[in-house]
């Protein structure tokens, strides 16, 4: 009898904690996400500087070639870039692969820019890019947004209200 009541109770604050539980969860992967974004564009900007050539970082799904749509979800490449090109010349010129298994997170890059390109000054050039991320159930977290200049800052999307994600996941 003690023990069905141990079970009812146990089971009545699963019920209660898991929603939040899960939010934590989410959170905890957005934070990860900024960190590693920031972390890999912020290595870019001073990789081109130190070899005084462009540096790429694109979104990657194998480690070794860019995507060629706005798709960041599986990880990103920092590539050198030499020769202005879409894809990674040879894998010499790969400095960083960051590879993410599938999880709570959509990452989505703005539209028209592909990649973000540094160049040996530490800008980055064209637009603002933005990379949005959102919950798997449509809601956006915040962004990771690289000025003209190169500098990268987060920006979280705060309220209790969602707030739809521009770039469905």
């Amino acid at each position: 009898m003690e023990l069905t009541v141990v079970l009812a109770v146990l089971a009545v604050v699963l019920a209660l904690a898991g929603p939040s539980f899960a939010r934590l969860r989410e959170r905890h992967a957005a934070l990860e996400a900024f960190h590693s974004l920031t972390v890999a564009l912020m290595g870019a900007r001073m990789a081109a500087i130190q070899r005084g050539r462009p540096v790429s970082v694109c979104p990657s799904a194998d480690g070794v070639s860019c995507r060629t749509d706005l798709v960041w979800d599986e990880g990103w490449l920092v590539y050198l870039d030499a020769r202005r090109q879409p894809q990674p010349g040879r894998a010499a010129d790969v400095l960083w692969h960051e590879q993410r298994a599938p999880g709570l997170l959509a990452i989505r890059g703005s539209p028209g820019r592909h990649r973000v390109r540094y160049q040996p000054t530490g800008l980055s050039g064209g637009s603002n890019a933005s990379l949005r991320v959102c919950s798997r159930d449509g809601r956006h977290l915040g962004s990771v947004v690289v000025n003209l200049a190169g500098r990268a800052r987060r920006e979280w999307v705060s309220g209790q209200q969602p707030v739809p994600c521009p770039y469905p996941p």
